[in-house]
């Protein structure tokens, strides 16, 4: 078990990818440096052959000039003390198929090469062993002989050679430390880098909903990792928000949906007991009861709402509106609604892309809870102005405005300023909420003030592309 989880570390993953990577690598640059030594070598030899040829030629140059040399159909060149003890010679007439000099009885007539060194191998040619040989030969014209002289190097006593041979065994040797070596060395670096990694699982798998607000450890040095942390932290600090908005909104909704249901359930004891034989108290039962059930459908209706357009079930449907009619078509609604409430509306031409529909209804909410707040003979402005590229549109009254407690919650679901709180006033507490989410589905910023010399406001700002 203890082995598994071993394998199965990231480290231990880590450092087995970056040994094979490492001992791969170090391979992969021997063999490349090995071959291209070993092409040098053998350029090397390949001079070497050449200028050794031309020295033997050179030298069977100045003996056809011996008469003596001449008469011995298999002269001997002797010592050439340009020539390295390590090569053999043989020259030889190609047309008569007759040797005239070699320094090695044992060297076969060797064909020319075309330029070009090449390698001559032939499998049991001694009694003891193999002839392995590489070497350069050249046909030269020498009055009315063809004559071919070869140079060779035996490659069984090529030092260098054995050496390139042995090579690729003694990579294979040394890649068995290097493994070892650079699986230990990158485990110890890696269980290291990751320590802070570790610390961060260690402190997110304690948090649960109660202490989200416990922050995960930070390094201090300000890279990647400390990067993460912050980003998880921030992330944490979001959703204890939202857990804590999520716990108030469930409560206010049980408040919100509790009252009208104690209404209910009291007006229903009330027809048991009473209502069959009181006709009065039948009516004003129902009727409570019907405004309650009214109520309860109008918190249900906005909450399903909200959610459609958080959700991105509702989506805006964008085209160009000229703010100036909109707002004649606010004006126009509402006088019907409110004959004694006055609303000075701009006549502006500022044209914006947005939903008229979303737009009209964010306006109708704002305009509804100046009503609400400051009365039914309140006076209200609607304005619109271009700023560069953003459009704001400010809705204000002349009412009271917000207290400075209230301020900050005016958009939170449910929220009420303490003089609503007795029911007096009309609605769910979801208007200023609805309005909001209207206006981040539209692209805008809504934010709420209070106006000089009094009254409350609103501003909702556009920005146009």
């Amino acid at each position: 078990m203890a082995n598994s989880k071993f394998f199965k570390s990231f480290s231990t993953r880590l450092a087995l990818h970056f040994m094979f990577v490492m001992t791969v690598s170090v391979v992969l640059l021997s063999l490349c440096f090995l071959q291209f030594t070993r092409s040098l070598v053998d350029k090397s030899q390949a001079v070497e052959l050449k200028n050794a040829e031309e020295t033997v030629f050179e030298a069977m140059e100045t003996a056809f000039e011996d008469e003596e040399f001449i008469k011995n159909s298999a002269g001997n060149l002797g010592s050439i003390s340009e020539l390295p003890y390590y090569l053999t010679y043989i020259v030889y007439d190609s047309k008569k198929n007759s040797l005239i000099a070699t320094n090695d009885p044992f060297l076969p007539f060797l064909p020319d090469s075309g330029g070009k060194v090449r390698h001559f191998f032939e499998k049991n040619y001694f009694f003891d062993g193999d002839l392995n040989i590489v070497y350069y030969a050249r046909e030269h014209v020498w009055e009315t002989e063809t004559l071919v002289v070869a140079v060779a190097l035996n490659m069984d006593n090529n030092s260098t050679a054995a050496i390139f041979a042995s090579l690729p065994t003694a990579l294979l040797l040394m890649a068995i430390p290097i493994l070892i070596l650079s699986f230990f060395l990158s485990l110890f670096i890696t269980k290291n880098t990751i320590k802070p990694v570790t610390k961060i699982t260690k402190t997110a798998q304690s948090l649960t909903v109660e202490n989200l607000s416990d922050l995960l450890p930070l390094s201090g040095t300000d890279d990647e990792i400390d990067e993460l942390s912050k980003t998880f932290n921030e992330l944490f600090l979001r959703l204890k928000r939202d857990f804590e908005r999520e716990r108030q909104f469930s409560s206010d909704v049980s408040h919100e949906l509790n009252t009208p249901l104690t209404v209910i359930s009291g007006q229903t004891g009330l027809l048991l007991r009473w209502g069959k034989d009181n006709p009065e108290q039948l009516e004003k039962s129902l009727n409570a009861i019907k405004a309650e059930a009214k109520t309860m459908q109008a918190i249900i209706a906005n909450l399903l709402q909200i959610s459609r357009i958080e959700s991105g079930r509702i989506k805006p449907q964008i085209s160009e509106v000229l703010l100036g009619g909109l707002f004649s078509w606010l004006v126009e609604e509402f006088s019907a609604i409110a004959p004694d409430m006055k609303i000075n509306a701009s006549h502006t031409d500022i044209r914006i892309q947005t939903d008229s529909e979303m737009l009209h209804q964010v306006l109708t909410v704002l305009i509804s809870n100046s009503l609400k707040y400051a009365g039914d003979s309140c006076t209200i402005e609607l304005r619109a102005e271009q700023q560069g590229e953003k459009v704001i549109i400010t809705q204000s009254d002349d009412g009271p405005g917000f207290s400075e407690e209230s301020l900050p919650h005016i958009f939170e679901r449910f929220y009420r300023a303490d003089e609503a709180h007795s029911r007096k006033i009309a609605g769910s507490g979801l208007g200023l909420a609805i309005a909001q989410t209207l206006c981040a589905a539209l692209g805008a910023k809504i934010k709420a003030c209070n106006m000089a010399p009094h009254g409350a406001g609103f501003m909702i700002e556009f920005t146009q592309c």
